[in-house]
């Protein structure tokens, strides 16, 4: 009789260690998704810029180096060449950009690019270009299509179209 109360005890013991280690083991508090949504945005990008200037529809390259500033948060460097070089700059880079990411939603808010083409020092053209888009995650690669409004030394108040997609973790 003892020995039975003492395996039925052990059992029940092994039992509640098995439901402590199960449940320590799935608590990971977000942060799988947290890594998910880093490893989903962050990268290089290359694609274009859909614009159409005095009646004429032009398509402009660009590419993206998308980091993390902070948690949903996203900043980098853009070009707008699809080879991560300043076409039209001096600097490193053609511009700068921030957005906010939504993973929920998979959407793009507070979208800001802010070009600096200064290859003419003495006639820097400087502008902004704001907008919202979405990432689509579908197919073998992801996607941002972001709506824009273009704002710079060429053009005023002039929507346009970015579509980028993914070429390589960083």
């Amino acid at each position: 009789m003892a020995n039975s109360k003492l395996f039925k005890n052990i059992l029940i013991l092994l039992a509640f260690a098995l439901v402590l280690i199960s449940c320590s083991n799935s608590d990971d508090s977000g942060e799988k998704e947290a890594e998910d949504t880093i490893a989903t945005v962050e990268g290089f990008y290359t694609g274009s810029i859909e614009i159409t200037i005095d009646g004429n529809d032009i398509t402009v390259p660009m590419s993206l180096i998308v980091n993390m500033a902070s948690t949903n948060k996203f900043e980098g460097d853009f070009f707008e060449t699809n080879s991560f070089s300043p076409c039209c700059s001096s600097n490193p880079q053609d511009g700068t950009f921030n957005f906010d990411y939504n993973p929920e939603t998979m959407s793009l808010t507070n979208f800001i690019i802010r070009v600096d083409f200064n290859i003419d020092p003495g006639n820097p053209c400087t502008g902004t270009y704001t907008g919202a888009g979405t990432l689509d995650t579908s197919g073998n690669a992801n996607r941002i299509v972001a709506q824009m409004n273009v704002d710079d030394c060429n053009v005023a108040n002039t929507p346009a179209v970015f579509t980028v997609t993914k070429v390589s973790e960083l």
